[in-house]
């Protein structure tokens, strides 16, 4: 222990003290001179000089300093990384004797901290430690005892925002190096360099983890369109994680499933330079047939035959608008009807063609000079059939016009290959329009009648046969769909068959005719040919169900849903799956929750009103176990997922959509949690970049010496530290000293009787 006296009175104290002097020593000499004029001898002065210097000690302010030698260690920053891949396996190659509890190595995280707790008395010895914890944000621990208990976040690593809070935290009092034990698995930021040169401080890395990686690619993203518009194009975003193939080409193609085989869309070849890349690449493709088209990414090695990894996921394409060629044999009020309900719609392209002048009609001009046109049959049957989706025949009489039977092949050919026809009756179709034993017969879902005319008039009313399809249902409940087809006007005439395919799909029967085969006689039917469907309506006029609409408001909407969902039944709309899952990565990231997004759509493919969806989801987990998953809305028809207590192994989740109260639709989707991550090494590309940005070094834990990254601080010192400070020269006790030493002195001079 050390004593020093410290002077507080600064230049005024000083000042003060002279001039006290100055006056005891001025008053002295005039004493000394009174005394010997006056033959009385010295007189006593010591009184007077200690009251003087009382005074000038009160004016100095003397301290007295107790020193006591301390140790002054650097100040070292400890960050630890405890993101969810830091409760990954630390993988083989970790020393024997950090080997926990003798089960293994343990996860990356307990190993960092094993071998920081092995290192406390050397630390403790030579800095000051302040310990972090960093994920998503970082933790500040005092002391041992809160970095010993510390867990893996669910969060990922974020390295610049997780930075800042410690730069916020530590604020001015900044260490002299700061360690840094990871595995370098990090959230992208490009904010890392910024971050780490307002740290000020060299940052030594500690890479934790497998420091060699799995041979092999595996998809770590995919982005692909909820749907594409029938002959649009496709654009496909993929990520592949390639490891250990270095020098190596990576090829990467895009196929499509067509009629059961596999067509190369699209291409890419990548040459990988490192150990470990992260490869983006784009694909297109043309969607050329309605429905859910399969597609497969695949990344393998150019020139060999090993496939380093599949992705196989489907878009579902529907049409943009609803190409329709409408026929029709003469003008009606049928036509009429049918006509501007179709073309009200914007999303559907009518070419309409009505014949106004028969062959056998006179005329008494040439054709040139007529406003009519000439019955375009060639155009109509052969150049411009394919590029229609939907073909509408209204009471047309084949044989009238005498076209070649090639023209109904074509026909024919058109629906097997993915058309849609759509054959309204009349007095001038079926078997009078010459259309028995033709290629149209052929795809129709009846045989036709022998009995030439076939057409019968009458009003009656149409009965439904399948209660449960779409064409049928077409109201919310079953109920209301039945009361409305009881409450339909009656419809006008009908068509006398044969016999009903089989394979056919009888929608509504007439309540009391029947077919020359027994059987109750259809008026609305459908089947399917080839890729395609046909619909037959025995009768032309369903017309008077929209007229009959301005009487009775249980029906008022019924023409509009029953030839809307026509047109999308026919052209394959309602078969779109309006329920998809988001693809998911090979890899989903080792944390939780996991999170999936689902889609549900309208009849338009626009998102559907969540209040009127009702959204089930059945997750079943590895060990077979079931169990409902909860969706929450994240915007217009999106929904997101979030599953915590997942385990190793494959999950499937089966996702149930009810909309307006009606089944509409479903959809499954699979995948393996922590797939390929048990074996996932440390990041040395991040961990050098990370090092080398903040002057520090790169050491592996295995080979990592403490002794060695403590030498890079500075040495200890000793320093002295003031443990207490006295002031008695500073209280009133002192001043009250000084005047009792004068008033002292004035006594003893009057005692004695001294001038």
């Amino acid at each position: 222990m050390n004593v020093a006296l410290e002077w507080g009175g600064g230049t005024a104290g000083w000042a003060w003290a002279l001039l006290v002097a100055a006056a005891m020593a001025w008053h002295w000499r005039r004493s000394r001179e009174a005394a010997a004029a006056a033959g009385t001898g010295r007189s006593p002065m010591a009184l007077r000089a200690l009251g003087a210097l009382a005074l000038a000690l009160a004016a100095l302010r003397p301290t007295v300093a107790v020193y006591e030698p301390q140790l002054s260690r650097p100040r070292l920053l400890i960050l630890v990384d405890n993101g969810h891949t830091m409760a990954l396996p630390f993988g083989n190659g970790v020393p024997a004797a950090w080997r926990l509890r003798d089960k293994g190595p343990g996860t990356r995280l307990a190993a960092a901290l094993d071998w920081l707790s092995r290192q406390r008395r050397a630390l403790d010895a030579r800095c000051e430690a302040r310990f972090y914890a960093l994920s998503d944000r970082a933790r500040g621990f005092v002391g041992w005892e809160g970095i010993s208990g510390l867990q893996a976040s669910a969060a990922g690593f974020h390295p610049a925002a997780s930075l800042r809070d410690v730069l916020d935290d530590i604020g001015n009092e900044h260490p002299e190096r700061a360690w840094l034990l990871s595995d370098g698995i990090s959230e992208p930021d490009p904010e890392l360099e910024k971050v780490l040169a307002e740290l000020h401080v060299p940052l030594d890395v500690i890479g934790v983890g497998p420091s060699r990686r799995e041979k092999g690619a595996v998809f770590a993203d995919l982005k692909t369109p909820d749907f594409a518009f029938l002959h649009g194009r496709i654009s496909v975003e993929a990520t592949v994680e390639a490891s250990a193939l270095a020098d190596e080409v990576l090829e990467l193609t895009l196929s499509k499933l067509v009629s059961g085989s596999w067509t190369v869309a699209d291409r890419r070849q990548v040459r990988l330079r490192t150990d470990f890349e992260a490869v983006c690449a784009s694909f297109t493709a043309t969607a050329q047939s309605l429905g859910s088209e399969r597609y497969r990414l695949e990344a393998r090695l150019s020139g060999k035959e090993n496939v380093k990894a599949i992705k196989e996921f489907r878009v579902e394409v529907i049409r943009q608008k609803y190409r329709i060629m409408y026929l029709a044999g003469r003008p009606s009020p049928e036509y009429a009807n049918l006509r501007e309900f179709l073309k009200a719609d914007p999303n559907h392209e009518l070419v309409s063609f009505v014949i106004l002048r028969n062959p056998e009609n006179p005329a008494f001009a040439p054709d040139n000079e007529l406003s009519l046109i000439p019955f375009p049959a060639e155009e109509i049957f052969v150049t411009t059939l394919p590029q229609f989706d939907l073909f509408i025949l209204e009471n047309f009489s084949y044989t009238r016009f005498r076209l070649p039977t090639a023209y109904l092949g074509a026909l024919k050919n058109f629906v097997a290959s993915g058309g849609a026809l759509l054959v309204i009756g009349g007095e001038n179709a079926f078997t009078l329009g010459g259309y028995r034993g033709t290629p149209l017969e052929d795809i129709l879902p009846v045989a036709l009648s022998e009995q030439v005319p076939d057409f019968r008039p009458g009003l009656f009313h149409a009965r439904p046969a399948a209660l449960t399809h779409p064409l049928i249902q077409l109201y919310d409940t079953p109920e209301e769909s039945r009361q409305a087809w009881e409450s339909l006007p009656n419809l006008d005439g009908f068509t006398q068959f044969q016999s009903v395919r089989p394979g056919s799909t009888v929608l509504a029967v007439h309540p009391e005719a029947r077919a020359s085969s027994g059987e109750p006689l259809p008026i609305f039917a459908i089947r399917e040919y080839g890729r395609g469907k046909v619909m037959l309506v025995s009768s032309d006029s369903t017309w008077r169900w929209r007229l009959g609409a301005a009487l009775d408001w249980r029906i008022a909407t019924f023409y509009g849903r029953f030839w809307t969902k026509a047109v999308q039944y026919l052209t394959g709309s309602l078969d779109l799956s309006k329920v998809k899952f988001a693809p998911l990565a090979d890899r989903l990231p080792a944390r939780e929750p996991a999170v999936l997004r689902l889609r549900v759509f309208d009849e338009g493919f626009r998102p559907a009103a969540a209040a009127q969806t009702a959204l089930a989801v059945l997750w079943t987990a590895p060990d077979g176990a079931v169990r409902e998953a909860v969706p929450r809305e994240s915007g217009p028809g999106s929904y997101t997922l979030e599953l915590t207590g997942l385990s190793p192994g494959w999950h499937r989740l089966k996702a149930m959509a009810r909309y307006r109260g009606k089944p509409w639709g479903e959809d499954e989707v699979r995948f393996e949690w922590a797939q390929g991550l048990p074996d996932a090494p440390m990041d040395r590309k991040w961990l050098r970049r990370a090092a080398d940005a903040s002057g520090g070094t790169l050491t592996e834990l295995s080979a990592a010496r403490a002794a060695d990254l403590l030498e890079r601080l500075s040495p200890v010192r000793e320093q002295s530290e003031v443990k207490r400070r006295l002031h008695p020269w500073a209280s009133s006790w002192w001043l009250a000293l000084a005047l009792a030493l004068f008033l002292g002195d004035w006594a003893l001079r009057r005692w004695k009787g001294y001038p």
